[in-house]
């Protein structure tokens, strides 16, 4: 057989080789420039795309992709950025903008840990730590709360309080590409309601809830909500809670055909359904959820034969703790148990209220509510002190925290009812709060639900785990009811049965569960820190409404700076609602009907006089009361006469149908405001006078109810 022909040889080219070594140059020497210019972000924006991409190509750097969006409505934000090494070899090489996204920057940084600081006009700003290693860096974004608290949620909620089968769902719809708002996107319910979203993308519609109201330890009912545009993708959100309530979502919609579908069930009606787990969580991810427990249980447990752990036990009993609450969090999203492929940064406080809806059923009572922001505070902060990898702090599935960007009024409401407050063991740092859904130590084997606790040595009608660190705790609330949790911590369903069916408020729950009621002991030895419960040692009543209204004699529209509220409005003495003793000052607003504005009432103390008031004394000084309102969207504060005017104190949000004890320390320049004459923004004088309780709100046409209790101050 005669051999083939040997191949032509190929036609000759320049070595590629040398083409990459001039890309290579070309990125050096633009790297340089921009070190050189001092990283001028507004220089480094100015290059081409092409330029941008030559900062990384063949290097060892890494790209960070940054979003910046409002957490409320999730409008992307022209945000000020930037970043900062954090250790010698961590290096800035460049900060562009993306032009095609709004609100978006790309970083390259080399191998290092580093500071993000994001800022934007008429939001509260953020940092929040990244560490960048040889894995490329997840997409984040930072999810910027607005300076002034929103309360377009409360309002929608209210319309729908008005309506006893009425849930309201709203949001806003977006390009998930470049951040643009989408009009015209068809939004439609299971029960066949329909919608159109708006120029910037918003969208609001209704729902009816079963005509047979679900008793209080139901799961609620469910609807499916689809949302779609033309050339997107659309997004089918299955099995959403049915409230009496008011829900937002925040829609990106990507490109291309068709619909994806989310199982956005409640956790605990997902679980109840999963043959296998209590909480659907991957084994590997189950155990390491063991693991976290047995290490916080090591350093952490309590032995009540020991005197010194009796001694810090019985004074952290005696007085809140105050312990640090984390600024922000860092949540891997896009999670398949604890591997997530994208990150968000929330303040803290606002993931909290986002997210208690999640694993806290929103129709409950909102004393189980609170109690359970609580719990779900705790466990988030005791993880950003112990991250569950160098990339996020916690996850949003399951096996860590359930966690989505949309928001209840309700959840939100309660976490603004206990914000900053802790579960801590050592005074110091935040408890590992576990709570699990019904941890009765009995095992139903006919209710088909799954029991993960190892140890049901405490029976029915108890909880605990003791094999695990959690002594047995009488628990009658959860008797017959089968197990349906570990058994360490809070029972959720438990805090729903004490506050709806027993009257019990979200202290005495929280205390029930993490430290018996002040009888601790193994992992039961947890108590509540930065608990504003009420005043302090030696705190002196000047007002307690039990014989008049003393000082607070004038009408709400009496004082010049009130606006909004008619005539009608009235402050008189009650003896039907009071926090103390027999009587409270109750406060009916009405609203002003030629007044469009928000309502701003000074209801003045002493007339407005400050020889007619007592005094304060600025050093330790503190000045306080008690409020109960029953509709959401009160806010309150207090004016005091410095000696170079009046400063105001920073607004307080009152939650909704509980006594909430308010107060504010004079020297303390962060807690105060400038407001009339000279005022600077702090107490200056060594003595001062309160001169009024503010109370703030929207513009409703509903008349509110509220009312006040043992105004006070402690010395």
């Amino acid at each position: 057989m005669t051999a083939p022909p040997p191949p032509a040889p190929p036609l000759r080219r320049a070595p590629t080789w040398l083409a990459m070594l001039a890309l290579l140059l070309a990125a050096a020497v633009f790297a340089q420039w921009v070190r050189e210019s001092g990283r001028d972000e507004a220089a480094v924006a100015s290059a081409s795309p092409r330029s941008r991409a030559l900062i990384v190509a063949g290097s060892g750097d890494r790209l960070l992709h940054i979003r910046v969006r409002d957490s409320v409505d999730g409008a992307a934000l022209d945000a000020n950025l930037s970043v900062h090494p954090l250790d010698p070899g961590a290096q800035v090489r460049a900060l562009a903008l993306d032009p095609r996204v709004r609100g978006a920057r790309d970083a390259a940084l080399a191998a290092g840990e580093y500071e993000l600081r994001i800022g934007a006009a008429g939001h509260q700003s953020l940092s929040a730590r990244v560490r960048i290693d040889a894995a490329q860096p997840l997409p984040l974004t930072v999810w910027l709360p607005p300076a002034v608290s929103s309360d377009a949620l409360d309002r929608l909620a209210l319309k729908t309080a008005a309506c006893a089968r009425c849930a309201a769902f709203a949001g806003r719809v977006f390009d998930a590409a470049s951040g643009r708002p989408l009009a015209g996107a068809s939004v439609r319910s299971s029960q066949g309601g329909r919608a159109r979203s708006d120029a910037d993308g918003r969208f609001e519609l209704s729902a009816q809830l079963p005509a047979a109201r679900a008793a209080a330890d139901a799961l609620p009912a469910t609807l499916d909500l689809i949302v779609e545009a033309d050339g997107y993708q659309g997004r089918e959100f299955a099995g959403l809670p049915l409230l009496n309530d008011a829900r937002a979502l925040i829609v990106d919609l990507e490109p291309g055909r068709g619909l994806a579908r989310s199982d956005r069930r409640h956790v605990q009606q997902r679980a109840s359904l999963d043959p296998d787990r209590q909480r659907p969580m991957p084994a590997a991810d189950a155990a390491q959820a063991q693991a976290d427990a047995r290490a916080a249980a090591a350093v952490a447990s309590f032995d009540p034969a020991q005197p010194e752990t009796v001694a810090k036990a019985k004074a952290l009993a005696a007085q809140s703790a105050s312990v640090p609450v984390p600024a922000s969090i860092r949540v891997g999203t896009q999670c398949s148990g604890r591997s997530c492929s994208s990150v968000s940064v929330y303040a803290f406080e606002d993931y909290v209220g986002r997210g208690l809806d999640e694993e806290w059923i929103p129709s409950w009572n909102p004393q189980s509510l609170a109690a359970g922001a609580v719990a779900y505070r705790s466990y988030a902060a005791y993880y950003v002190a112990h991250p569950v990898n160098s990339r996020y702090d916690i996850c949003a599935s399951t096996s860590c925290q359930a966690f989505d960007n949309d928001s209840v009024a309700a959840t939100v409401a309660a976490a603004a009812a206990t914000r900053g407050v802790l579960l801590t063991r050592d005074g110091a740092s935040a408890a590992f709060s576990e709570y699990s859904s019904e941890n009765n130590a009995w095992d139903d084997p006919s209710d088909g639900l799954s029991c993960v606790n190892t140890d049901l040595s405490c029976g029915n009608g108890r909880n605990g785990s003791p094999r695990n660190g959690w002594p047995c705790l009488s628990d009658e609330v959860g008797r017959g009811r089968g197990c349906f949790g570990h058994g360490r911590g809070m029972s959720q369903w438990g805090t729903q049965r004490w506050a709806a069916n027993q009257g019990r408020d979200w202290r005495w729950i929280a205390n029930h569960y993490f430290n018996g009621n002040d009888a601790p002991g193994g992992q039961r030895n947890a108590y509540l820190a930065n608990d504003g419960a009420g005043p302090g040692p030696g705190a002196v009543v000047f007002e307690d409404f039990e014989s008049g209204v003393g000082r607070f004699d004038s009408a709400p529209t009496y004082s010049g700076s009130t606006v909004g509220v008619s005539a009608a409005s009235l402050a008189q003495r009650d003896c039907a609602t009071r926090r103390n003793g027999a009587c409270s000052l109750r406060v009916l607003l009405k609203d002003d009907p030629n007044v469009a504005s928000a309502w701003a009432v000074r209801l003045l103390s002493g007339g407005g006089t400050p020889a007619n008031n007592v005094e304060l004394i600025r050093a330790g000084g503190k000045v306080g009361f008690w409020i109960y309102t029953g509709g959401s969207g009160l806010r309150a504060s207090l004016s005091i006469d410095d000696s170079d005017g009046t400063e105001r104190g920073t607004e307080r949000t009152i939650p909704a149908n509980q006594w909430t004890y308010l107060e504010w320390t004079l020297d303390d320049a962060a807690q105060w405001n400038a407001w009339a004459g000279a005022s600077n923004g702090q107490i200056d004088a060594a003595s001062v006078r309160l001169d009024a309780i503010w109370l703030l709100r929207e513009q409703t046409s509903f008349d509110v109810n509220l009312y006040l209790d043992d105004v006070q101050i402690v010395h």
